[in-house]
């Protein structure tokens, strides 16, 4: 009877063990050879399913996108592009599974460079459009103008893109530094929070309007603005109200603005005849 009862334990723990067994010869013969270490992640043994996972989860960590080059908002200085890197996950997992034994693989990634470089922005140096209006009003109206010029100077429009006032300068409120001033509502002159920027998009939009870009969105007050002629402003008011225009040409723009003694200046910066050198 005991030799039944211990002939019967051998059976079923043999029985678990073969899987096993099985499995780690199969993983031996099928699987990535010994010794094959990727930068310092041993890979021996695994299966190529397995290897592609440990594989993407390395390349996400490290991967990183291009960087086009920029301008600082403040002192219009050009901020340099960043190269990208970018992983080939399918010809390293066919590396680490073709290795042959005790092979070290490092984790090799392509460099990515952006489309707009450093020296394409040193390019953008043509007027292609220009315009001023006579600074008018109250201290705080004046400084409302002022905020508006801040927040779209030194912006870069690239092909295709659409420049939006309102996005750009965002909600005008007390908090960001917006005061009180004269804005026109209906046919009524009212004071409101961040009145007098719509001379700062009546500019831009003449600026845009020498640049011969694509205008996207305008409308014109109901009551003839003092600063400009009837029908050539521009109004805008948050959220609903914007000025829009597209940057149709074939190279990037700059916008440009900042008050300039008694005249609130827009100009718009790029290089005529197209491509870059």
């Amino acid at each position: 009877m005991r030799r039944i009862i211990a002939m019967g334990l051998l059976l079923s723990t043999l029985g678990v063990g073969l899987p096993m067994v099985y499995r780690t010869i199969h993983r031996r013969f099928f699987g990535v050879r010994a010794g094959v270490v990727l930068e310092d992640q041993r890979m021996e043994y695994y299966y190529e399913d397995e290897v592609r996972v440990i594989v993407e989860q390395m390349a996400r960590h490290r991967t990183r996108p291009p960087v086009n080059a920029s301008l600082e908002k403040t002192t219009g200085e050009i901020i340099p592009h960043k190269n990208g890197l970018y992983f080939d996950v399918d010809a390293i997992v066919h590396s680490v599974v073709t290795a042959p034994s005790k092979s070290l693989i490092r984790l090799e990634g392509i460099e990515v460079v952006p489309l707009f470089r450093t020296e394409h922005l040193a390019e953008l140096t043509d007027l292609l459009g220009d315009f001023s209006t006579p600074l008018l009003g109250s201290p705080g109206r004046v400084e409302n103008i002022r905020l508006s010029l801040a927040a779209i100077n030194n912006t870069i429009v690239l092909p295709g893109e659409v420049f939006s006032f309102n996005e750009i300068v965002g909600e005008r409120t007390i908090e960001r530094g917006y005061r009180n001033a004269p804005i026109i509502l209906g046919e009524a002159v009212v004071p409101g929070v961040g009145g007098g920027i719509c001379q700062s998009s009546t500019t831009l939009y003449n600026a845009v309007r020498e640049a011969e870009l694509q205008i996207v969105e305008r409308r014109i007050h109901s009551v003839a603005p003092s600063y400009i002629k009837h029908g050539l402003d521009a109004t805008v008011a948050w959220p609903y109200t914007d000025f829009k225009f597209m940057n149709d040409s074939d190279t990037p723009v700059i916008v440009k603005g900042e008050i300039q003694g008694w005249r609130v200046r827009v100009w718009i910066l790029g290089k005529k005849g197209g491509e870059f050198e």
